[in-house]
């Protein structure tokens, strides 16, 4: 592994939640912190998640950018992001055993066990519910707690994570839980391949093949299925697969996601854009929890029948009875129904079931798709064939409403400023005044990181000629693009946005000098 501080940060901007104070947790004589968000919404007996950074990040970064309260707040859970302590460079950390932290001890099993049962008193949470992701250390951690605080912790799902070689053989949980897992194979700082020889200075750790077959056994899970996800967004340059690991003699299950071609990233934030790991998280998570979603749906097939009965007859008495008998009468042939994203004419997204959705004249987009990742545009400008003719000039835009498109860019043409994934991005068709240099900026005009990307020709036949993601001397990551254009010519601009955080408002700028 190599240090990522710089990488995480790069391109992200002031919280906006920056005056949330951290609630004190006193632990094994050290002053530990947390942050919290409870929804207004809950229902009785809530799940918990626990979020963990990376080495060199801060529980703030993981509230503020990663789309956790957001996503507590439409599905009903509480979302908690413990502190690290710092270590001799005064960098935040997990301590899972990495040599750089030799002779440093301390208790962060204990810590998060007894935040997480303390947690759980205070606010009546789920025992059966408490989960833990992290990434980077934090994912690190997720490995480290479901080795030895399994009785604690129900599921965990690391990010670019992995196991130290001594967490490996000495890893021995209590109780077996089912995991969800991912990683990128082109990752410079969790390397693939692990680094037994410690070339990296961290200290000995196992491959990512080695992580999985391990879990694999463990869980007892060696069914495997493989499946390539979608390639939502081409220009990210990388691709999902997913490998699902069951059995036919029991529920757990190991989720894998592989990032063909991704590196050290959270997906849906930076990096691959064809999913969205909080949201895949969540849903993993809340396909754990034991309430059938249609009440009499007791072998969790999402159908009521015949299977329910036998079920409940074979179980009689332990743990079904007359009520369980029942409630499979009365629900006989239902279907159960998951809730999902629906977009209204006015441009809001709603959290309901497609039969609502329909009612409303609203567009649903699936089960278990969530507003946080939906976008129900608005914007008159949100796709290339749509774009708004603008001429020289102050242009106020909005992209906060805006999906992402899918057409083609290429980072080659301005590298070293940051050119991210072009998030809600607009566009605009401009036709030049003037045969000399064209000017196009957002600098320190806009209210978030935004990106430009010039083409030359119309949407169905357009070539890239220029790009910026930082402009020189320009606050807050906005841009600034100068490119040679001929009078006349027809030109499109695209305005986006570092990421999936990234959007907003501003000002355009537009000047063509000879």
């Amino acid at each position: 592994m190599r240090l990522l501080v710089a990488t995480v940060v790069s391109g992200l901007a002031v919280p906006a939640t920056a005056h949330v104070q951290s609630i004190p947790f006193p632990h094994d004589g050290l002053d530990r912190e947390y942050l919290i968000h409870i929804p207004d919404k809950l229902p009785q007996s809530p799940s918990l998640v626990f979020v963990l950074h990376g080495y060199g990040m801060s529980n703030y970064m993981m509230m503020n950018y990663y789309g956790w309260t957001e996503l507590a707040d439409e599905r009903g859970f509480v979302v908690a992001f413990p502190s690290g302590t710092l270590d001799h460079w005064s960098n935040p950390f997990w301590d899972v055993d990495y040599a750089i932290h030799d002779g440093i001890d301390i208790d962060d099993d204990g810590f998060l066990r007894e935040l997480a049962l303390h947690l759980q008193k205070l606010h009546s949470l789920d025992p059966n519910g408490i989960f833990v992701t992290g990434f980077s250390n934090g994912g690190d951690m997720c490995y480290q707690l479901a080795c030895r605080e399994s009785e604690t912790f129900t599921s965990f799902a690391p990010i670019a994570g992995t196991m130290m070689d001594t967490l490996y053989t000495s890893c021995d949980p209590v109780v077996p839980h089912s995991i969800w897992t991912m990683n990128g194979l082109n990752d410079p700082v969790v390397l693939y391949e692990g680094d037994m020889d410690n070339s990296d200075g961290w200290g000995a750790y196992r491959s990512v093949p080695e992580i999985i077959e391990f879990w694999a056994t463990f869980l007892e899970t060696m069914d495997m299925k493989s499946t390539d996800l979608p390639d939502v967004n081409p220009n990210d340059g990388s691709t999902v697969r997913l490998d699902l690991y069951s059995s036919q003699q029991h529920d757990r299950e190991l989720w894998y996601y592989l990032i063909i071609g991704g590196g050290h990233e959270w997906p849906g934030q930076s990096g691959n854009m064809d999913i969205d790991a909080t949201l895949e998280i969540w849903n993993f998570f809340e396909g754990l929890l034991d309430e059938p979603c249609t009440p009499g749906d007791f072998n969790g097939d999402q159908v009521v029948t015949v299977n329910d009965l036998l079920l409940v007859i074979s179980s009689w008495g332990n743990p079904y009875s007359v009520a369980d008998l029942l409630a499979v009468i009365d629900q006989w042939g239902s279907i159960c129904t998951f809730p999902g994203a629906c977009c209204l004419a006015d441009g809001t997204c709603h959290y309901i079931e497609s039969i609502d959705c329909e009612n409303a004249g609203g567009e649903w987009n699936g089960a278990q798709s969530s507003c946080t990742t939906i976008s129900c545009s608005t914007a008159i400008n949100d796709e290339c064939i749509d774009a708004i003719s603008v001429t020289n000039g102050e242009i106020y835009f909005s992209t906060v409403d805006a999906s992402t498109s899918t057409d083609v860019y290429d980072d080659s043409q301005c590298l070293g400023t940051w050119l991210g994934s072009m998030s809600s991005d607009i566009w605009f068709a401009y036709e030049a005044t003037c045969s000399g240099t064209l000017s196009l900026s957002t600098c320190n005009t806009a209210t978030f990181d935004t990106e430009l990307i010039l083409y030359e020709g119309t949407c169905f036949n357009k070539v890239q000629i220029a790009c910026n993601g930082d402009g020189a001397n320009c606050l807050n990551y906005t841009s600034l693009l100068e490119s040679p254009v001929a009078s006349e010519g027809s030109y499109l601009v695209r305005l986006g946005g570092w990421d999936a955080a990234s959007s907003g408002t501003g000002t355009l700028l537009i000047n063509c000098e000879e």
